[in-house]
């Protein structure tokens, strides 16, 4: 196998990623990557995913266990629907402000603020009511 240039397979991921209709699993990655003529190690592919999320480019869902592409600035909520798996992405700000307040009070500085939070989504909620 070609030696890749740096960040080249990041960028083949976040190519991935923003096709997506939803969360992509890491593995999933790789296989779409050998599928698309561009195999690379899951090792390599979760240490880009790293770089990644440390950049502030991607999320890492837990409980959708995935990865989204980030939308530029901001610190959304991500909304997962339990019943469909649907992915909502909402404004967080005030939410982002709430905790930054908890935790200085703490004495206490974050990093990032990430909330993922299990609910329904209106269609199913709807289907349920």
């Amino acid at each position: 196998m070609a030696r890749r240039r740096a960040g080249a397979l990041a960028e083949r991921i976040v190519a991935l990623l923003a096709r997506a209709p939803g969360p992509l699993g890491g593995l999933e990655l790789v296989e779409r990557l050998r599928d698309g003529g561009d195999p690379a190690a899951p090792s390599l592919v979760f240490r880009a995913l790293r770089q990644l999320v440390d950049a502030g480019k991607v999320q890492k869902l837990l409980l959708a266990r995935g990865y989204l592409l980030r939308e530029d600035g901001g610190q959304p909520l991500y909304l997962h629907c339990t019943q469909c798996g649907a992915i909502l992405v909402a404004p967080g700000e005030a939410v982002r402000a709430a905790v930054e307040a908890a935790a200085g009070r703490a004495g206490f500085r974050t990093h990032r603020i990430f909330a993922e939070l299990p609910g329904r989504c209106s269609d199913c909620a709807g289907e349920h009511a």
